[in-house]
């Protein structure tokens, strides 16, 4: 007598396979573009501006990177050359809130990519005067005041959130009416 066996999966499991799916065909479509071998990494955006500023909303060559923070956060995916080339740069725009005088800007930048050795995590980074640096890197940037840190940018990475210190309902009423 023939068995026969059915693998089941609960709903939850083939929703969350769906979702994947598309995920898979970004990733499978970096693998090489003009003759170059890439690799789809992981995007995020660490704020160094002042207190009462934030970066709301980044991207890279058009991938949304969301909110730039303390480097947690991180979104899938930009494709990179495996091996870094000379010249190599990337396009970035990013929003600027200003959360204690109730304004935003937007900017833009080419921004050069730093060069790397091996490809890793792009971790955007954003200081005053609209100026951005951009590092692939497999190290932790939270870690890169540590004198063994292999990451390249020393900068403390600020702990602030100043949409709780400038609450916008409270502090731009203005912008609410």
């Amino acid at each position: 007598m023939a068995m026969n066996i059915a693998l089941r999966c609960p709903p939850l499991t083939r929703r969350l396979a769906w979702l994947a799916l598309p995920c898979l065909f970004a990733l499978a479509s970096c693998g090489q573009s003009q003759g170059v071998p890439r690799t789809g990494v992981g995007l995020t955006g660490i704020d160094h501006l002042a207190d009462h500023l934030s970066v709301q909303e980044f991207s890279v060559n058009g991938t949304s990177g969301a909110q730039a923070g303390k480097g947690g956060s991180t979104v899938c995916c930009v494709s990179l050359p495996d091996t870094w080339q000379p010249g190599m740069t990337v396009k970035v725009k990013w929003n600027v809130t200003n959360w204690r005088d109730c304004k935003g800007e937007e900017h833009e930048a080419l921004v050069p990519v730093e060069k790397y050795d091996e490809v890793g995590k792009l971790v955007v980074h954003f200081f005053p005067g609209n100026k951005v640096r951009v590092v692939s890197s497999d190290y932790p940037p939270w870690g890169a005041r540590d004198p063994r840190s292999k990451y390249p940018i020393k900068d403390p990475i600020p702990q602030k959130e100043p949409w709780k210190v400038y609450p916008p309902h409270e502090h731009c009423k203005k912008s609410f009416e």
